[in-house]
């Protein structure tokens, strides 16, 4: 079996050319990117087996008789065309018909046999021809320009068996696409062979062409037949691998090691595991990568990478009003405390409002808000009404819910965790992907909600949460006064009372008991997730 190549798979093996491909065509090659990276997504979700490695040459090729990789080795036959070209003291150009005897006839020149010719050395034999006549002021360029039709037959497990037209030029790989590619339950990408008087001339392993680019180097010939074998032993393969397909062994079993080759798993792989039969028995394996390359697997194992081990360190990032780095390297089990006493803060730093994004608290944040929103919604249409007027009065407000609980949904929690004067910072363990976030120095409050003014106001000392209110203009006759919220820059809320400097006012609205304490909850949150308050103004 041929060793990996260097080639990205990850590239899409589609790049297979076809010359000049119509714009059409090229437009239907990224939707069939598309599409296939869309697929193999779903197929990992939902436990399938991914798509074979390689299907992709075949996913938006149609049955356009010209579409084809040319092969560079191609021999050159009778029918074909061959453009000539002379310039300097002579210019004249022609296309010349390779005729039955194998020759073109070269103007001023005479019969030039080119018959048996690569595709590439067609203008040397060419130029070798002319330079018997002209003198070096005269130069002459050669190319084939259109090989001649031919009728190839492909049988075996193809979508669309039978005989297909085409160039002579055009490759296995275009007759293999016009026969609508290799049926991927039953056809085999490894054993494909070329047929021609009953005799085999040439056999075809796409993994060549997939890994190392390499064609099989067979001219084909009117008549010839391609057969593509049965389906050998398959492995799929997903997780953590930048080719999650479904390979295909070219004999009976195949090595972990040769399958770490084509999948190409991530760096931060480290261990693998196999479902798959052995002797009719059901098997099960975990083990290391290093133990995985040594396996000898089955058709129809089902192999997935994982990245199990945890780091011994990782990466805290520090956010804000500090002069030091931007991220510090810690090991697992360390705290807060001693790394927040190397970071050396900006003298505007404000210290007490130290805190800490953490993305476990921000999945929490978001279940919480979630099922919050749920309640509200729930509360909110199916509350009886004691009157009719109240009946009205939901009634006119459900839009304007309806609105604010949609672009609540959109909301992603940043997971701040505050850290009260009296915590003890030395028993606070740091979490992988940490963010300390240092605030600065602010000399402002905000005010919003339900109240006359919402607005930004320098902090003023002394002055509590109504003395604010008061300055924006007084509370609106929808606001609850009992339950004004004070939020900190770390993200703590309060209760009224006293205001710092950036802090955050929010007056929320009056509502009935339940919808009360759930506007109290998604407030808090908010305030958390640094969304402005304002976004529950006058919402019901």
């Amino acid at each position: 079996m041929p060793a990996a190549a260097q080639i990205d798979q990850d590239s899409g093996a589609s790049a297979v050319g076809a010359g000049s491909a119509p714009s059409a065509v090229l437009q239907d090659d990224q939707r069939g990117t598309d599409v296939l990276e869309s697929t193999l997504r779903q197929d990992q979700m939902a436990g399938r087996r991914p798509t074979p490695f390689g299907s992709e040459l075949f996913l938006t090729r149609n049955a356009q008789e010209d579409i084809g990789a040319n092969d560079p080795n191609y021999v050159v036959q009778p029918g074909d065309q061959v453009d000539v070209t002379t310039f300097g003291l002579v210019n004249e150009s022609a296309r010349l018909l390779v005729d039955s005897e194998g020759n073109i006839a070269l103007p001023n020149v005479g019969p030039v046999p080119i018959a048996g010719t690569r595709s590439e050395d067609v203008n040397d034999v060419v130029s070798a021809a002319a330079s018997q006549v002209y003198q070096s002021t005269v130069q002459v360029y050669a190319t084939v320009s259109n090989a001649g039709r031919i009728q190839v037959f492909v049988t075996g497990p193809v979508l669309r068996p039978g005989g297909h037209q085409g160039t002579s030029q055009a490759s296995e790989i275009g007759f293999l696409q016009m026969a609508g590619g290799i049926d991927p339950q039953r056809g085999s990408y490894r054993h494909i062979v070329v047929r021609r008087n009953g005799e085999t001339i040439g056999s075809i392993d796409l993994y060549d062409f997939l890994l190392n680019g390499a064609l099989s180097g067979v001219s084909l010939r009117n008549g010839d037949v391609i057969v593509v074998g049965q389906q050998g032993p398959v492995v799929s393969v997903s997780g953590d691998a930048r080719a999650p397909f479904t390979f295909e062994f070219a004999t009976a079993a195949g090595s972990g090691g040769e399958l770490l080759r084509y999948a190409r798993p991530r760096p931060e792989v480290t261990h693998v595991s196999v479902l798959g039969t052995r002797d009719g028995v059901p098997f099960n394996a975990y083990m290391t990568r290093e133990e995985f390359a040594s396996l000898m697997l089955s058709d129809g194992d089902r192999v997935r990478f994982e990245a199990d081990a945890p780091a011994d360190t990782f990466i805290v990032r520090v956010e804000g009003a500090h002069t030091g780095p931007s991220a510090y390297v810690v090991n697992r089990g360390d705290y807060l405390g001693p790394l927040l006493a190397q970071i050396p803060y900006d003298p505007l730093a404000d210290i007490q409002m130290i805190h800490i994004e953490r993305q476990s608290v921000a999945e929490t944040q978001r279940v919480l808000l979630q099922e919050n929103l749920a309640r509200l919604e729930r509360v909110m249409y199916t509350q009886p009404a004691a009157t009719p007027a109240i009946a009205q009065a939901r009634a006119a407000q459900a839009p304007a819910l309806a609105q604010f609980i949609a672009r609540a949904r959109q909301v992603q929690p940043r997971g701040l965790v505050a850290l009260p004067d009296d915590a003890d910072l030395s028993q606070v363990l740091l979490e992988p992907d940490d963010v300390i976030v240092i605030p600065y120095v602010s000399q402002t409050v905000v005010i919003a909600g339900e109240v006359e003014l919402p607005q930004t106001l320098l902090w003023t000392p002394g002055n509590d949460a109504r003395d604010y209110v008061r300055q924006s203009g007084g509370y609106t006759q929808l606001a609850n006064r009992s339950d004004t919220l004070v939020i900190h820059p770390d993200g703590s809320v309060q209760r009224g009372g006293d205001v710092r400097a950036g802090d955050r006012i929010l007056v929320p609205p009056k509502a009935p008991g339940q919808v009360l304490q759930l506007i109290r909850d998604i407030a808090t949150i908010f305030g958390q997730v640094g969304l402005a308050a304002a976004s529950f103004t006058r919402v019901f």
